[in-house]
């Protein structure tokens, strides 16, 4: 509903009607605005409109009426009507600012911007003074009216594919999240409420899941279960990247108090998902928390409040887990990304650096509009773009769920003159995808049994030696499944208990636009005398054998293997390609093989449980026939010799 005009506002909060002061002193003309100013208290609007035709009958001069039959045009998104009778109080008071800055909002809210404009610009050549509040409103819907103006004149590739009949209502649907992989959809369905009780609202929030295999058409969606719906409200589902874990909101208070709704997960078991329980503290609290988005590591939960010390109205938090478990105090995404209007719907794109999220505080087409925000290297987040005409309209644009790949998404919007949500899937334009991310899949092995292992594996960007995801594997065909940025060099550290750590490192960059996705495999043994293990992840310069900062991580590894198993001894082996002469090859090996000795001793490692040996290209591993392969040689092992 449209604002009510100020001076209604001034009549319809007066303690008493016959103090205010009108346009008229025809006291039957009074009477019927007075009775029409009742009629639309009660929201009987079209009486409300004859009543004022009758006051201006009796005085066409009566302002307060034609403002009366306006506010009433404007609640009704009879814009034109709107206009007209504010034009004829311009008539009558040709300078007088709630009317043109009405003139202005019905045109901005017609999407007539360049009309919008005029008056939004008429208002700041008055000579006679504006009210304050009336000035900044202007001033911001005329930054909004240019903005529209040029988004529309710059539209953005889009074709909108409706999901169709087997996941679309004939209700409001909308918030999608899906799986990283894309064939796992959830998503909220408005339906009619079922409970026989008149102090309950007339429809309610569930969450449906519907699946299709790579690409497939959706097959129909299904509630998601007993366990999760219940006569109260659920919505706002968000699955975790391997779809094992759903976060969704939940509100219990039959009287839809705002501060009821909470964040709850649940785990996928046997093909259905468990009882939920609601996130501790700090994440929920007595206020209102909802719309939860999670990381693709599984550390930072993304979400909802109107919590204090935000910016006002709805805010966008994180929340990151910790060491032990817990969840940390919650942050504010900081003033690029919240204003003093309302952020809702945020979702975190698997590469951790792109924040996708819908706004009415920020410039946009109307309503909420679709923004994204990316990752600041000072760990802030940057200025919000919004993404485009005709992806955002002045209907509302809700949610959206970018597929992992980052060059497709799924929206909830009312476009296309819906009365209600429909799911769309879109191409993302190239400037508001986000990096693009692959599937890094494989086992972490028994290397005799080939026997998938349960293991712990640790992901390491090579280029700031950052953690990037900590996992633990299970005893399955495929136990490593996680979404890596491209671009990046990677080391993947493993250990299980009774077996040698083992590590390796591969590469993301300058993957065809053909890849989507990365098969690893790593192998363990266990400990004997003659195992030998290869420290993939052990760097040193051309010709030299100072230790480079990229190995400290691996070394440290293998620091706390060596303190978890005492009684071991090892020979700490270097090796290099057949380049060069062999003395010099030799001496190399051998101070790089020392340079690992040291740093272990350095790290409280006995001096006796170590020893250094320099093999030179005598041993190579594979043939020094390629540059591929002289890089394999050039090693440094550890062997078990006690």
């Amino acid at each position: 509903m449209k604002k009510i005009l100020t001076l209604i506002v001034l009549i319809l909060t007066m303690t008493t009607i016959t103090n205010a002061q009108y346009h008229t002193t025809n006291k039957k003309a009074i009477l019927q605005f007075e009775q029409g100013l009742s009629k639309y208290r009660a929201q009987q609007f079209d009486a409300a409109t004859e009543f004022a035709d009758k006051a201006i009958k009796l005085d066409p001069n009566f302002v307060e009426a034609y403002w009366l039959i306006a506010d009433v045009a404007a609640t009704l998104q009879r814009y034109d009507e709107e206009i007209d009778a504010l034009n004829k109080v311009l008539a009558i008071m040709p300078d007088d600012p709630t009317t043109i800055i009405g003139i202005g909002d019905a045109y901005f809210d017609k999407y007539d911007n360049e009309n919008a404009l005029k008056y939004y610009n008429k208002l700041k050549t008055l000579d006679r003074a504006v009210d304050e509040k009336q000035r900044q409103r202007a001033e911001k819907k005329t930054a909004l009216a240019e903005f529209r103006i040029n988004a529309m004149a710059h539209p953005v590739d889009f074709d909108p594919r409706n999901l169709g009949g087997k996941v679309n209502t004939e209700f409001n649907d909308y918030f999608p999240s899906l799986s990283a992989d894309g064939n796992t959809l959830v998503y909220t369905i408005e339906l009619p409420q079922t409970a026989q009780n008149p102090h309950l609202p007339k429809t309610q929030e569930d969450i449906f899941i519907s699946r299709r295999i790579d690409g497939e058409p959706w097959q129909q969606a299904r509630s998601i279960g007993a366990i999760i719906n219940t006569r109260n409200n659920e919505g706002a589902p968000f699955l975790s990247a391997d779809g094992k874990i759903l976060l969704y909101t939940s509100c219990t208070c039959p009287d839809g108090l705002i501060r009821c709704c909470d964040i709850y997960y649940s785990y996928l078991k046997d093909g259905e998902f468990t009882y939920a329980h609601a996130l501790p503290a700090p994440v929920n609290t007595g206020a209102w928390e909802s719309q939860p988005s999670f990381s693709a590591d599984n550390k930072t939960l993304f979400f909802v409040s109107n919590r204090q010390g935000g910016f006002g109205g709805k805010d966008i938090w994180y929340s990151e887990l910790t060491g032990d478990g817990r969840w940390s105090e919650p942050k504010n995404c900081g003033e690029n990304v919240n204003t003093p209007d309302d952020e809702m719907s945020p979702f975190i794109h698997a590469d951790n650096k792109t924040l996708y999220f819908s706004s009415n505080g920020h410039p946009g087409m109307g309503g909420h509009d679709l923004f994204v925000s990316h990752l600041q290297e000072d760990g802030t987040w940057g200025k919000p773009v919004n993404l485009g005409y005709p992806i955002n309209t002045k209907d509302n644009e809700t949610r959206l769920a970018v597929s992992v790949f980052g060059n497709s998404a799924i929206i909830s919007s009312d476009r296309h003159g819906n009365t209600k949500l429909d799911l769309y899937e879109i191409t993302l334009p190239k400037p508001v995808q986000p990096l693009r991310t692959l599937l890094v899949y494989g086992v972490v092995k028994d290397n005799k049994t080939n026997d998938p292992l349960k293991s712990e594996f640790e992901i390491v960007s090579l280029a700031d030696g950052k953690t990037v995801q900590k996992a633990t594997t299970i005893a399955e065909p495929i136990n490593i499944m996680l979404y890596l940025p491209e671009g990046n060099d990677y080391a993947l550290n493993v250990r299980a208990d009774g077996y040698l750590m083992n590590s390796m490192n591969f590469s993301l960059k300058n993957i065809p636009d053909s890849v989507s996705k990365k098969y690893i495999e790593i192998g363990l043994d266990k400990p004997s005398v003659g195992n030998t293990v290869t420290l993939e992840n052990v760097f040193f310069d051309t010709d030299k054998y100072d230790l480079k900062p990229e190995s400290f991580y691996e070394l440290n590894k293998l620091v706390d293997f060596l303190k978890k198993n005492p009684t071991l001894r090892i020979e700490l082996g270097g090796h290099t390609d057949n380049a060069g002469k062999e003395p010099h090859n030799l001496e190399l090996s051998q101070n790089r093989a020392m340079a690992i000795v040291n740093y272990l001793v350095d790290k409280g490692i006995d001096n006796s449980r170590l020893t250094a040996k320099g093999y030179g290209s005598s041993k190579p591993c594979v043939p020094n026939d390629s540059k591929e392969n002289m890089a394999k040689n050039r090693r440094t092992e550890f062997k078990i010799i006690q």
